[in-house]
């Protein structure tokens, strides 16, 4: 008769936590769905500590509100915690995977990033967010060096970066440090439609004459001076016709680029072709801003 109340308490215990339990998630995804992610943090709070207490977990579900909630409210260390518990219970969402990229973003994590980027795309391709995830993954792979993988991506994501100048700059970025040079050549026509002061577009402008003219000037200087013949110099002079425009153009685009952000690069750049120039002044004093 004893040991039957005892487990009648213990009926009686278990039925009124499950209740609470109940209770708490019901109102947590009240507030969750009216977007009051203060008072749906709160309560799941509270749900998550309850069950944690006694060593079991909330629901998956539970996980992921809590954490988008906390995300919301820029409670990043927290989202992180309970969206990663959400994964570790085999609960699985879009959601899931674009606010873990969100938080491994804010929290400067490129390679946790770049893998909830690649399962959303994996098991999500038709994702309300998928344009957003193809664009962020394109720009984790630049931030990272993965040209391969950039290029392996492209041409499932080629269809929506035409309109995307942000995707077509980053595209540009990979095939220029590809050395793909035609390539580099049609993204940058795209680009200069879509904006033509676009900075990628204008470092690439900038530091494709530079080197159009470079290369030419060493190397015909460099003949001339092993050959001083008129046959030879005559040479050098056609060469100069086309190495001053060049230098004249990179000039330009790095006088632009240098009035937009004064960086030291854009100075180094503008020494060098003052020096070519013979014109000590100038290359002196982008030489000094170039430290």
């Amino acid at each position: 008769m004893r040991f039957s109340k005892i487990l009648n308490l213990i009926f009686i215990v278990a039925l009124f936590q499950s209740c609470a339990t109940t209770k708490l998630a019901e109102d947590g995804n009240t507030a969750y769905e009216a977007n009051n992610y203060e008072q749906a943090l709160k309560t799941y709070d509270q749900l998550i500590e309850s069950r944690e207490s006694v060593g079991k977990k909330a629901k998956g579900k539970i996980y992921l509100n809590a954490g988008i909630a906390a995300l919301e409210l820029k409670q990043v260390e927290k989202a992180r915690k309970y969206l990663e518990s959400a994964r570790e219970l085999q609960y699985s969402s879009p959601q899931l995977y674009s606010s873990l990229a969100k938080v491994y973003m804010a929290i400067d994590n490129l390679s946790k990033e770049i893998t909830a980027l690649e399962t959303y795309r994996k098991n999500y391709p038709q994702g309300d967010n998928i344009h957003s995830i193809n664009a962020r993954l394109l720009e984790t792979y630049v931030e990272s060096e993965n040209w391969d993988y950039a290029i392996e991506l492209w041409p499932n994501i080629e269809a929506q970066a035409q309109s995307d100048i942000n995707m077509l700059a980053n595209y540009l970025i990979v095939n220029k440090n590809l050395e793909n040079t035609e390539t580099c050549e049609q993204l940058s026509k795209k680009i200069e439609k879509l904006d033509p002061n676009n900075i990628t577009l204008l470092e690439y402008k900038a530091e494709k004459y530079f080197w159009l003219a470079e290369n030419l000037y060493t190397t015909e200087m460099k003949a001339y001076k092993n050959h001083r013949t008129s046959s030879q110099y005559k040479k050098l002079l056609k060469a100069l016709d086309k190495v001053w425009p060049n230098f004249q153009k990179s000039r330009d685009h790095f006088l632009k680029l240098y009035r937009i952000d004064p960086k030291p690069e854009y100075a180094r750049y503008l020494a060098q072709i003052y020096t070519r120039y013979d014109d000590k002044q100038k290359a002196a004093y982008y030489e000094k801003r170039s430290k």
